[in-house]
Parts: C-alpha cells; structure tokens; sequence
C-alpha cells in the first residue's frame, strides 16, 4: 500500500478499497481456464506479441491468443465489411481472397456475419492463414454460429482478443476491437460499408495507424457502397 500511494493520482481512499486478494482469485480463474483450454496469454512485454500494434498508441498490454499461426507473419492484410453484403460484395471479397492467395498473406477480419465471414471462409477453402479478431472474452464466440468457422480456422490461423473470459460482446468493444484489426494489419480492405459502421472505424484507425487502406467502389445508388465510396 506504501508503494500504491506513491503513484500519483491513486489517493488514501483508493488503497484503502483496494482488496489484492479479489483481483488474485480473479487472475487465477483466468490462468486455470486458460490452460485448460489452451488458450495463450501474452504480454505487451513478450517477444512473440505482434509487433505492429506496439507502434499504435493505446496499445493492448494482454492478448488471449488460440489457434496455430504466426503473429508477426510479414505480411498482413485486413479484409472487413458490411454484414449484410450484396451478391456484388460476396463476389468482390472472394476474388480479393482469391487475388491474396499467391502472396503469403495472414488475412484478419473480425469473424461477424458478411463480409468477415466470408473473408475467413474463403481464406480457410484456400488455406490461407487466418485470424479472427474478437470483442468478448475466448470462452465463447460471438455470433454463436460462427463457433465451427472458428474451430475451422484454428489448423492454420486462430482466433485473438484483448478481453479476458467472461466479458460479454458488449457494444463498446467492438470499436476496440476494430483498432486491434487495423493495427495488426499492414493493409485495410474495406469491401462494402455503410457511410457509419465498424468497417470505417477499422479504416479510420487504419490511416490514423499509417495503414494502407483500399476500399472497393460500387454503385453510387447503393447504401452499402456510401462508405467505401467516401472513402
């Protein structure tokens, strides 16, 4: 408690309610969950946590990593869109995997319906590593239906995320998890996105993070073209 009051901004009051013994119990229902179901911790510390997100700012200080894949892979690329893809966008993000598939890329999306799906199911037909990026905590998969995909990906490719167990896919993480996508990622495809939506936010990091970031043309009358359009 000395060594606490010393930090500055962490008042009496705060160490007084400070209970250790609730956050160890806390950390080791985690470590035991997490062995158990060989899901891999890793710190911002640790030489195989992916190096392209220690040069964004607030970068994640934990990731829980699954699967059988290399982090720091030379070549990443992000393919993310709408979750409610035209026949137009569907055809688009398959060549685009397809055009992928000859360069040795790790391809990352963020495993919801649409085009993330898409992407990460093409990518696994053509095996090509993949990496879904998720919101909540490993000891579930949001959208359910998605759980045999993932389990699909984790033979070459896998699954990561800065939420421990337990955390539900509350809304605000998923902005959160968009920045993990385009920091991770030497390139952003953004396939077809609303004017508002996490497709943009993933692009917006994207240029913020000094990404590349491509995004598919479409239909000037097409709503789910406004944001790659804008783009």
């Amino acid at each position: 408690k000395k060594n606490l009051l010393k930090i500055p901004g962490i008042g009496t009051s705060l160490v007084q309610n400070f209970e250790p013994q609730k956050f160890i119990h806390l950390a080791e229902e985690e470590m035991t969950y997490t062995s158990k179901n060989d899901i891999k911790i890793v710190s911002y510390t640790d030489q195989d946590f992916p190096k392209r997100l220690l040069n964004i700012d607030y970068c994640p200080l934990l990731l829980y990593v699954k699967g059988n894949f290399e982090v720091n892979h030379h070549r990443v690329v992000a393919v993310v869109g709408t979750r409610k893809p035209s026949d137009y966008g569907k055809m688009m993000c398959e060549k685009i995997i397809e055009g992928l598939a000859p360069y040795n890329v790790l391809l990352v999306s963020g495993l919801a319906y649409g085009i993330d799906a898409i992407a990460h199911k093409k990518s696994v037909e053509l095996n090509i590593p993949t990496l879904g990026i998720l919101g909540h905590g490993l000891d579930r998969y949001y959208p359910s239906e998605h759980k045999s995909l993932a389990i699909k990906m984790m033979a070459n490719g896998g699954v990561m995320t800065e939420f421990p167990i337990k955390t539900e896919p509350d809304r605000e993480n998923f902005p959160m998890r968009n920045r993990i996508i385009a920091g991770i990622s030497d390139a952003i495809i953004v396939v077809e996105s609303k004017k508002k939506g996490g497709s943009i936010i993933s692009a917006e990091f994207g240029n913020e993070f000094n990404r590349d970031v491509f995004a598919v043309p479409g239909n000037v009358t097409e709503e789910r073209s406004e944001g790659c359009n804008k783009l």
